[in-house]
């Protein structure tokens, strides 16, 4: 979920019920004044009518108009407390219910109690109240309008640095010499932000590029070396005053030197790899890379006496490297003869979107998951240095491609999802 959609979410019902809460308040305080207001017209015409009867010692004539009524009612009680009161009836001419606001005093005329009561019309009140709701309504729907427009266009703008410097870091590429170049901004955090972003790249291609120097560099030292050491050991095998054990050891140095030297390559080529050092992806004819890899490997196949089947589609294209190419469809072949019985079985299969090969084999001893990470190997394999498989993973991670191990009933299945 986006920050700006997350933001909507929390901040909109927060303003919403905040808004109604307000609205809601604001009513109770605008009734409560106007109401107030017609008690206070009540209070005078209490005393109106208080100052009619001293001065001529009578009540004042009743009255029953629309907007406000005064009656009188004779009293036997000498004491009555003064109250406000809300009367509501129903009036049949209008059809509606209409609401009174009521005041009843007592009062003394020559000796005699009365009740006076007095009442207001509260219909005026209430189309005030009315109309403030409607314009309060009217004023919460527009501030969330406004509240939208700006979220949606005023904080998209707001935000347009970070999603910039964002996309930025998104197509960073230390292959590639191409920088970031973030966009300006008067905001503090975006500006700080964007300085973060470039010294770190900036660190980031330092170090790619000293990590880059410093491998190249030892592989080339230790090639040569190892390129002396096993000239030498060709040239002992060569003197004619060798027993058997000594043939034997040197034999032994030479293996071990050819497996370093194998080893050596295999990690520069890893290394290649995950720093994405090769040339940028291209259409490749996989059929053809994997025939030709098919065929190369037919001799060494015949030494177990391997049998391999193919059934291989014409004119598949992969979007990659042509070299790694090579090299995903070679290791993953060679994979199936090393690892292969005598007289075993190998068959390949190449589709649109799949590349799989199956080879008979013993049982692993341990889950072939992990035969995709370094230096895992089956244990009855001593020539392999344990990296071919963590190669053809980590090009298939590059390419975004899934690949799989399995063993069933004798078979040990690989298989790579193009798509």
């Amino acid at each position: 979920m986006k920050l700006l959609a997350k933001y909507n979410r929390v901040n909109i019902p927060i303003t919403i019920v905040t808004l109604l809460i307000t609205g809601v308040g604001f009513y109770f305080i605008i009734h409560y004044v106007l109401v107030h207001q017609i008690d206070k017209d009540l209070r005078i015409e209490q005393q109106e009518i208080i100052h009619y009867i001293k001065e001529k010692k009578s009540l004042p004539e009743a009255s029953n108009y629309k907007d406000q009524q005064i009656q009188f009612q004779p009293a036997s009680a000498s004491f009555f407390n003064t109250q406000f009161s809300t009367e509501r009836r129903y009036n049949s001419k209008e059809d509606e219910v209409e609401s009174f606001r009521k005041l009843q005093f007592l009062i003394n005329v020559e000796g005699q109690n009365y009740i006076a009561i007095v009442k207001k019309s509260e219909q005026e009140t209430e189309d005030i109240i009315q109309l403030i709701l409607i314009i309060t309504f009217l004023v919460i729907i527009f501030l969330l309008f406004i509240l939208f427009i700006a979220n949606r266009f005023l904080l998209g703008k707001i935000w347009k640095p970070f999603n910039h410097i964002l996309e930025q870091l998104k197509q960073f590429n230390l292959s590639s010499k191409n920088k970031i170049i973030p966009q300006k901004t008067d905001i503090k955090e975006f500006a700080e932000l964007n300085e973060a972003a470039l010294l770190m790249c900036e660190k980031v291609s330092k170090d790619y590029e000293s990590l880059k120097n410093f491998t190249e560099n030892a592989s080339h030292e230790i090639q040569t070396p190892l390129a002396i050491i096993k000239n030498k050991i060709e040239l002992l095998l060569q003197s004619e005053n060798l027993d058997k054990t000594q043939i034997h050891s040197i034999q032994i140095l030479n293996e071990a030197a050819s497996k370093l030297s194998r080893l050596n390559q295999s990690l520069l080529l890893l290394t290649k790899i995950e720093n994405r050092q090769f040339e940028s992806p291209e259409k490749v004819n996989f059929s053809k890379v994997l025939n030709q890899c098919i065929e190369n490997f037919e001799e060494l196949a015949s030494i177990k006496n391997i049998s391999m089947k193919k059934d291989v589609a014409e004119n598949i294209f992969i979007k990659m490297n042509d070299s790694l190419a090579e090299i995903l469809a070679s290791n993953i072949i060679l994979n199936s003869i090393k690892h292969n019985v005598q007289n075993g079985k190998i068959t390949i299969d190449l589709s649109e979107h799949t590349m799989s090969v199956s080879n008979t084999g013993n049982q692993p001893d341990e889950n072939t998951g992990i035969f995709f990470e370094r230096f895992k190997k089956s244990s009855s394999t001593s020539d392999s240095v344990g990296l071919g498989l963590a190669i053809v993973k980590s090009i298939c991670d590059s390419y975004g491609f899934a690949v799989s191990y399995s063993y069933k009933d004798g078979i040990h299945f690989v298989q790579v999802d193009f798509q």
